[in-house]
């Protein structure tokens, strides 16, 4: 008798996950479903392009760098990009990019390459200008006290800044008053270990 009872529930159990297939199988029917082989219009077209040499053709002077630049000089530019770099707005831009990591080389050819494009200076000035500006990015980190990295090669740049925080420790030194020289001296030479002797 138990053992027929248990049978039941086994047979039950067996026809409850039938009918739930089926009900599956009747949704699934009921839904529309959508064409296999539908064709969908390609969103570029290959054949929408420029004809070779058609730059040749064009107006001459519709951009900026196709007309006389407005600095010829190298001093008038790195004034203007001086001036440019010191408005409050393009200084904060500046300084907010070299703290998420952006290297000051990489700023440098967006900036001298960006006034070519305005028309400000030629190619030629431009690349004249990086170093330029590179000492002037340089400069505003070093008043904001950012690590910025230099260029993209290096990682951390940890070796400049061990080498630029020795450069400032030897010009601390050397602007103590004698007295406090001698202090700091007798202070470090008592604090040695025994595998400096």
């Amino acid at each position: 008798m138990v053992q027929e009872e248990q049978q039941e529930e086994h047979n039950m159990a067996e026809l409850d996950s039938i009918i739930k297939q089926a009900q599956e199988i009747d949704q699934a029917k009921k839904q529309p479903t959508a064409m296999p082989m539908q064709y969908e219009e390609p969103t570029i077209n290959p054949f929408n392009a420029p004809i070779p040499g058609q730059g040749l053709t064009d107006e001459p002077g519709n951009y900026p760098w196709e007309h006389p630049p407005q600095f010829t000089q190298i001093e008038d530019a790195a004034d203007f990009l001086y001036e440019r770099l010191s408005n409050p707005k393009q200084l904060k831009r500046l300084l907010t990019m070299m703290r998420i990591g952006i290297p000051i080389e990489a700023l440098v050819k967006v900036i001298t390459f960006s006034g070519f494009l305005e028309g400000k200076f030629t190619v030629d000035v431009a690349r004249l200008l990086e170093p330029i500006v590179a000492m002037q990015i340089m400069s505003k980190a070093q008043v904001a006290e950012i690590p910025a990295k230099i260029n993209l090669g290096d990682a951390e740049d940890t070796e400049f800044y061990k080498d630029m925080a020795k450069v400032k420790k030897s010009i601390d030194l050397d602007n103590l008053p004698m007295e406090k020289m001698t202090e700091k001296k007798i202070e470090e030479q008592s604090v040695k270990g025994l595998m400096e002797k």
